[in-house]
């Protein structure tokens, strides 16, 4: 195989893999595997942060 079809198909499970947790994210119906699929895509998207919350559910700035 060349480089350039095994860097396509990378790019595709890639591409496929973030969709299928964006919408995992979106659309679960318990909290549990909706935080999951956040705390997931957080780890494969550079620059995208997971809001932290507070014990009365109010959402906070993550600190560095």
């Amino acid at each position: 195989m060349t480089v350039g079809l095994l860097s396509t198909v990378a790019a595709v499970f890639y591409g496929a893999t973030v969709s299928i947790l964006a919408l995992t994210a979106t659309f679960a119906r318990r909290r549990t595997l909706r935080s999951e699929a956040r705390s997931t895509l957080a780890v494969l998207v550079p620059g995208r942060r997971v809001e932290s919350r507070q014990a009365n559910g109010a959402a906070t700035e993550p600190s560095d």
